[in-house]
């Protein structure tokens, strides 16, 4: 049994070497969604505590006090899109408490990531 195991282990080490390593790969892409262009009209941040705030602002805010702002900012634009970005140990209850007010007011979510 060890020696097919090794055979097995020898086997594979050889065609492993012969395969090609820059294979082209077709993707698909999605063609039904044009991509926006367009900048989203209201950014939020959420702090490691579990804060928000408005891009530009150095001002923290609860979820009830950040709602009354974000639909008067809402207001202002033809865009209804909502970009957020969180810190990485942000509460993801915090993340998605906002993407449920922005779904319950018909804004697109847009969650960020910067690495």
């Amino acid at each position: 049994m060890t020696d097919l195991v090794f055979l097995l282990l020898i086997f594979f080490i050889i065609m492993a070497t012969k395969v090609e390593p820059n294979v082209p790969v077709d993707l698909p892409e999605n063609s039904e969604l044009p991509k926006s262009s367009e900048n989203p009209a209201v950014v939020v941040g959420i702090t490691a505590d579990s804060k928000y705030f408005l891009e530009g602002s150095s001002e923290l805010y609860s979820l009830e006090e950040l709602r009354p702002i974000l639909e008067a900012e809402m207001q202002n634009h033809t865009n209804k899109s909502l970009k957020i970005s969180g810190d990485k140990i942000a509460n993801y209850e915090t993340v998605f408490a906002l993407v449920a007010l922005a779904k319950l007011n018909d804004w697109t979510p847009v969650l960020a990531f910067s690495p």
